[in-house]
Order: structure tokens, then C-alpha cells, then sequence
């Protein structure tokens, strides 16, 4: 099985890396192939709503770095969404990558996805649930749109400075344990 990570931070070893990370430590110890997509990295244009993925499926017309990564997807059995939550949703980078995978919802495209699992990793500075309800609930029907199975997530408040998340050790283990327990995993 293989959990391919899609990282969302545009900072680099920050709070939601460090968390992604740890689930991706316990996937592997728990036998699990694993990949990871720093999207920071990466050239990933906006869907213009030109809407030939309606017609035509895949590719994207846009050609960038998210075309590979539909190839990466459809490898994967268990897909990792990790953002901090900017303005209680997303960051922009993570928010681009979920728009461009309209494509998947097409027939064309639904076998690279559909029946996937996902998990949701968020660290945000706010404390309290309610910061990042918004984002919880837009990846909770971006992944019953795209008919992915939502297995957990690991949302963690009161980490704005980077590496702040290393002092809550119950969330480094509660991840750690999420990763770990996906080998008991599968999909339907």
C-alpha cells in the first residue's frame, strides 16, 4: 500500500510538515510505501474554469506541474492533504492543487481517485476548533465529491512559530499513531 503526501506549506519544515511527517514515519514503520509532494516546490496555475475536462477528461489543458501529479495520484492508495490554515481555509498553493483535480471527477479520470483514502493534516495558530471548521468541511465534501473515503485527520491549534507543534508531544504521537494505524487500512 502507498500513502503519497501532498504538502501545502509554502514554509518549509513548519508545523504542518513536521505533523505530515510524522504520520509518513508511522505509515513507513507500519510497511507502507510512502511519497511526498512539497507543492511549494512546484508550479501549479489556477483551474481557469475553461471546462474541457468536461468534455475531454485528462489531461488538464494547463500544462504545468500538476500534470504529473495525476499520474501520482492515481499510484497512490491513501492521499495526504496537509495546509496551515490561512483565513480558515486553505493556503493558496494547496487551494490551486484541490481545484485542479476537477479533472478526476470526470469518467475519464474518476479511476485515478475514486475509492482512495484521505487523511487531513491542519496546524494553525488560533486556538480552539472553530478556525478550522471552514477548512475541515471543505475537504470533507471535496473528498465526497470526489468519492474518496475521509479516514482521519490530525488538526492542531496553537502553533504559529515554526517547530512549535515539537513542544505538544500528544500531537506528534497522535499522528504518528494515525500513520501507523493506516495498515489496517483498505479500501472498499
Amino acid at each position: 500500500m502507498k500513502l503519497t503526501a501532498f504538502l501545502g506549506s509554502p514554509r518549509a519544515g513548519g508545523n504542518t510538515d513536521i505533523l505530515a511527517s510524522r504520520i509518513l514515519d508511522g505509515a513507513r514503520d507500519a510497511g507502507l510505501q510512502t511519497e511526498t509532494a512539497a507543492l511549494r516546490d512546484l508550479k501549479i496555475v489556477p483551474c481557469d474554469a475553461c471546462d474541457r475536462c468536461w468534455s475531454g477528461g485528462l489531461p488538464c489543458v494547463q500544462q504545468d506541474d500538476m500534470t504529473p501529479l495525476y499520474g501520482t495520484i492515481g499510484e497512490a492508495d491513501i492521499l495526504l492533504f496537509a495546509t496551515p490554515v490561512y483565513w480558515y481555509g486553505p493556503t493558496a498553493i494547496m487551494k490551486a492543487f484541490v481545484d485542479r483535480l476537477i479533472p478526476l471527477n470526470r469518467p475519464p479520470g474518476r479511476p485515478l481517485i475514486q475509492g482512495k483514502g484521505a487523511l487531513l493534516v491542519a496546524a494553525y495558530e488560533e486556538t480552539g476548533p472553530a478556525a478550522a471548521e471552514p477548512l475541515v468541511r471543505m475537504f470533507e465534501l471535496a473528498f465526497a465529491y470526489l468519492q474518496v473515503r475521509f479516514i482521519d485527520q490530525v488538526v492542531v491549534d496553537g502553533v504559529g512559530p515554526k517547530g512549535a507543534v515539537l513542544h505538544k508531544p500528544e500531537a506528534l504521537d497522535r499522528a504518528y499513531a494515525v500513520g501507523r494505524a493506516l495498515k489496517d487500512w483498505s479500501a472498499p
